[in-house]
């Protein structure tokens, strides 16, 4: 009895045992990731193919151009008769790294995405690979995402997957062959390094933190939604070092490092692609196209083309063509192709200052018209069309051809009921901002993520519904495992459970 009484008495007096992390990399970890790869591929049970824009069959060539570009630095340049290295005459001068490449580029895309959509082109150039790999990426966050909160309860987990493949967007954008899906990837992975790093074991957080890296490097929009969450993170992170939690040694880390690395990366590759130390080398200029189409570069420009000599106003000295955005890029008297490459480099370096002086010219029109395309942007997500197909001619160029069948009521069902989930899991987020403090801050950085997202779009490029499409299904993901924390109690079945699998 008396052995019985010191045990209780040193139990009391014991500190108590560190919390363990509620998500680790372990069998039911992967099983969940493989379980929601495999929901998210349903696209491809109903159409057969991913769906493709334009753009994907740009990243397919960009990549074959880049990997070609690395086993020619490697290995030499071939001649194509023998096959063997070309030997370099003797004083005759050696290219720049990337001069070749950057001497007839009207504009380029994401080099790491390129290669990733070449090299994961399989089945004939289809890019089924990539889209699988996009649903496992998606499927890794999304369960991280569900357990950082509330752990990995069997039914609760497997409910919440299938409830997110069939009632948001997320299935649709992983087989939209272009890095949408990273968008929403981003923002997930920012909120989880942010607010959850306690929750989670080093392993998972390399896991945020290499798709996160990725995501940065993927497309130009994602750097400065990556540049907001990082701001907003170590925000956060301040002001919790003066509460009675102070975070966890290394979070401020955690936070910057998908910036940091993703940004290097990007500068390191744009300087040997194209000898250029820039985050957006190349770039298209959808910023100017944006404001030709909305009107204030369009006036700016055609009141003061004569005295101000920009490279676009040699373009087009009889005034700039009609259309919008689409038309002023790619369009038959697109700029893309009147402008000469070195003409296109100067209007990039340009576009900034023809944009800026536009909106300072029409300030209000500039305000109202940026408001309300935010305030359309954050309601309009429609999942892209499965209308075309991809194939890879006789000479290697990839073409989109009509499909069979499109299933467009397949997706307007999807738009119905991601509406229907984005509604609820925005109501009960907001309910639960004001009566939960503790998921205060999660809340909120998904919500300016989310807003993030759309100033962006708008802002570089136009209003578009597969922008929003990438991003909306966070809501019901964040709702369902924020719901999942609070139907948690410390001893219940289900929390014992999530224990012992972790």
């Amino acid at each position: 009895m008396n052995n019985i009484q010191s045990i209780a008495a040193a139990a009391e007096i014991a500190p108590k045992a560190k919390p363990q992390p509620l998500v680790r990399l372990n069998r039911r970890f992967i099983a969940f990731t493989l379980l929601a790869t495999l929901l998210y591929s349903w696209p491809l049970l109903v159409f057969g193919t991913p769906s493709y824009i334009q753009d994907s069959a740009a990243y397919y060539k960009g990549g074959r151009a880049a990997v070609s570009y690395a086993v020619e630095r490697i290995r030499g340049p071939q001649d194509a008769a023998t096959n063997r290295p070309v030997t370099k005459r003797a004083g005759a001068p050696a290219l720049p790294p990337g001069e070749a490449a950057a001497k007839d580029a009207s504009g380029v895309r994401s080099i790491t995405y390129s290669v990733a959509a070449y090299l994961l082109s399989a089945p004939r150039a289809s890019l089924v690979l990539l889209a699988i790999v996009q649903a496992l990426a998606a499927g890794a966050i999304t369960v991280v995402t569900l357990g950082a909160f509330g752990g990995l309860p069997r039914r609760r987990t497997t409910a919440g997957l299938v409830v997110l493949a069939c009632a948001t967007t997320v299935a649709p954008v992983c087989f939209l062959a272009i890095p949408d899906i990273f968008a929403g990837l981003l923002i997930a992975s920012m909120v989880l390094l942010t607010a959850a790093q306690s929750h989670l074991t080093p392993g998972v957080r390399l896991v945020c933190l290499g798709i996160a890296t990725f995501a940065v490097t993927a497309h130009g929009s994602h750097i400065p939604i990556a540049a907001g969450m990082t701001a907003l993170g170590l925000g956060w992170i301040a002001i919790r070092r003066f509460s009675n939690e102070p975070p966890p040694r290394w979070a401020g880390s955690w936070i910057i490092a998908p910036l940091i690395v993703g940004g290097m990366i990007v500068l390191a590759l744009n300087r040997v692609a194209f000898g250029e130390t820039s985050l957006a080398a190349k770039r298209y200029p959808f910023a100017l196209a944006r404001s030709v189409d909305d009107g204030p570069a369009r006036w700016y420009l055609n009141k003061h083309c004569p005295e101000r000599k920009y490279a676009i106003c040699s373009v087009y000295p009889q005034g700039l063509p009609a259309g919008g955005a689409i038309e002023f890029l790619w369009g038959p008297e697109g700029v893309t192709k009147r402008a000469t490459p070195a003409e296109l480099d100067r209007i990039r370096a340009e576009e900034p200052k023809i944009v800026l002086a536009a909106a300072r010219d029409y300030p209000g029109f500039e305000a109202k018209t940026l408001v309300i395309d935010i305030g359309r942007q954050l309601v309009f997500f429609r999942p892209y069309p499965f209308e075309k197909r991809m194939t890879v001619d006789r000479t290697g160029i990839p073409r989109l051809v009509p499909a069979d069948s499109s299933h467009e009521q397949v997706l307007l069902i999807v738009q119905i009921l991601t509406a229907i989930s984005a509604a609820t899991g925005t109501v009960w987020l907001a309910w639960a901002f004001f009566e939960k403090r503790s998921l205060r801050p999660v809340i909120a950085l998904i919500f300016l993520g989310i807003l993030g997202n759309a100033v962006t779009c708008v802002a570089l490029s136009a209003v578009a519904h597969r922008y929003e499409a990438r991003v909306v299904w966070l809501i019901p993901l964040f709702a369902l495992a924020l719901r999942g924390s609070t139907e948690r109690p410390s001893g219940s079945a289900d929390h014992t459970e999530a224990r012992a699998a972790s």
